[in-house]
């Protein structure tokens, strides 16, 4: 394997002009240059058209699904709702009030009474199959005639490639998916065309839990199939640190399908603090659209599993409405927008109570989500042996406890034909942390503010917890509320222990004020900039002729 002197490649210095940072997340794709100051904003997902016609239409859903019809589950979510209302009712205010609430039978009364208006605006028309194509793109696709036969894919799901057994869900698909989307984005948007695309690097921003198979197959398709100059790797809550110019953090990422935690420190994500959570912002809004409904919704027939303009129109009541301000009292009353395709925009004026805060609240009540058992987590598993990897953990682990002899002599010299300390990057991981597993309570769903205090509590150090209860880095778009960040500290205040932390928390919400939304982006392309990422780049000969293995050397994190 080459080693970095021997790489004409890594000796080059790096333009930001041209190198591409990709973050790939379930709805949206953020897409740009590292000189760009602010990334583009895409949405990630494509429309095809259907060959096959005795094929029902695939339709991916931008929500989360909702237990509509599992009886025990809404019953669950109504006693947290209970709860949560009466919890609301009796807090203080901010001066030592005791905050009021606008009676919910009363909210009901005025939202029932509520009168549509229609607008004297120009319907807009659905896009026809004789404008767009064989491929959709972007939000285009919610805008295809629902007559028309296309199967609309969102090819990352709960922060990885949404295999399954549907049309198009196999692994060669989604990635086909990833390509075209990717391509057409570079394109569009950067100005770059496919031709050019070997004058250009790409930062890959992966999740910190990453499955090595996904991981290799994308690799491949930027070096080898898009023929991309060279690619490097980065995981999502390292990107995070680097964008918020922190050395240490534990780093809570609240996207749209999932919720990831881990601390990292120096660059490193520390393997066994890692936990996803398969709930999110996405989540909020079904429970908000939930509980507009037990207050007498006036736009009955709104409904996000079928119809994409209800999914975005509910997802911009949640951001308008919803909040975690304790000092925010009453009812308030906005006008509601309703626009769908071929039919004139239709206008409500709603009332919205402490409905706005019990949504939120489903982010440390799992169960006003609809989720009420804990199969809905994921941790880092050990790797898996993959055939080009002929040193991977597992053979690393079973020659390690080889004593004496010959078998020591053989494992030196393996060693010593490897081009990377994989020693020091098993020790980075693993040195800090304790145990293989997060204390998951069994049969519980874990609230935010409990995963985050897991997460740091697997630290061994009583220092190094401490930072990271200084230094806890809240990046994307599912946490964007008033007062949710106020309320993040003071619940984890209640479930850790002050001995180790000293009393000091510290939630960072917009680090150089930044967009939440785009730290991680913004994080890869400083990476771009510095000069130890030279020694980073992989080239589509070295990935062509090494493939994983070069991962070893060339990583920020341990493969």
């Amino acid at each position: 394997m080459p080693t970095v002197n021997e790489n004409n490649l890594e000796l080059e210095k790096v333009s930001s002009n041209s190198v591409i940072i990709i973050h790939p997340g379930s709805l949206y794709l953020r897409i740009g240059r590292a000189s760009d100051v602010t990334p583009f904003k895409y949405v990630h997902g494509l429309a095809r058209v259907n060959l096959l016609s005795e094929i029902r239409n695939r339709r991916d859903q931008i929500l989360p699904n909702f237990p509509y019809k599992n009886s025990d589950t809404l019953a669950a979510m109504e006693d947290s709702r209970l709860q949560a209302s009466h919890m609301l009712q009796s807090s203080l205010q901010s001066n030592g009030d005791r905050r009021y609430a606008t009676p919910p039978q009363q909210i009901a009364a005025y939202n029932r009474n509520s009168v549509p208006k229609y607008k004297d605006n120009v319907p807009r028309a659905h896009t026809k199959s004789s404008l767009v194509g064989d491929i959709v793109y972007g939000e285009e696709i919610f805008n295809i005639a629902p007559e028309l036969d296309y199967n609309v894919f969102f090819p990352i799901l709960n922060g990885e490639l949404n295999i399954n057994g549907q049309i198009g869900g196999s692994l060669t698909a989604v990635l086909a998916d990833l390509e075209t989307i990717w391509t057409h984005c570079i394109n569009k948007l950067l100005n770059i065309k496919t031709s050019e695309f070997h004058n250009y690097k790409v930062i890959l921003i992966i999740p910190d839990i990453f499955n090595r198979v996904h991981v290799r197959e994308m690799m491949s398709m930027i070096l080898l199939s898009m023929k991309f100059k060279a690619c490097l790797l980065i995981q999502d809550h390292v990107a995070a640190t680097y964008g918020a110019g922190l050395g240490y953090a534990c780093v809570v990422d609240v996207g749209h399908r999932k919720t990831s935690v881990s601390c990292v420190e120096d660059g490193i994500s520390q393997i066994n603090t890692r936990i996803r959570l398969r709930y999110g912002g996405g989540n909020i809004t079904q429970t908000f659209h939930w509980l507009l409904k037990k207050c007498s919704f006036p736009y009955h027939e709104c409904n996000p599993m079928t119809n994409y303009y209800d999914a975005i129109l509910l997802n911009q009541l949640k951001q308008e409405f919803c909040h975690l301000n304790l000092d925010r009292c009453g009812a308030v009353q906005k006008t509601v927008t309703v626009m769908r395709p071929t039919k004139k925009q239709i206008q409500y004026t709603i009332q919205v109570g402490d409905e706005a805060m019990i949504a939120v609240l489903g982010m440390f009540n799992p169960m006003l989500l609809g989720i009420i058992d804990n199969n809905h987590y994921v941790i880092q598993e050990a790797s898996k042996s993959l055939p080009e990897d002929p040193y991977d953990e597992e053979f690393l682990r079973e020659t390690s406890r080889r004593g004496t002899g010959r078998e020591m002599e053989t494992e030196t010299q393996i060693e010593n034909s490897i081009v990377h300390n994989t020693e020091e990057e098993i020790c980075v991981d693993q040195i800090e942390t304790a145990g293989n597993y997060f204390d998951i309570e069994t049969g519980r769903p874990q609230s935010l503010d409990k995963v985050i205090v897991q997460s740091i509590e697997r630290l061994t150090s009583d220092e190094i917890k401490r930072k990271m209860y200084s230094s806890i880095l809240v990046v994307g778009g599912g946490l964007k509320f008033d007062g949710a960040c106020a309320w993040l500290k003071s619940k984890i205040s209640l479930n850790a222990q002050q001995v180790y932390y000293g009393g000091h928390i510290e939630i960072i919400s917009s680090p150089k004020d930044l967009d939440p939304q785009i730290v991680t982006w913004k994080g890869a392309a400083i990476l771009a900039g510095l000069e130890s990422s030279n020694e980073l780049w992989i080239s589509g000969k070295e990935w062509s002729s090494w493939s994983i293995r070069i991962l070893k050397e060339r990583a920020m994190f341990n493969w």
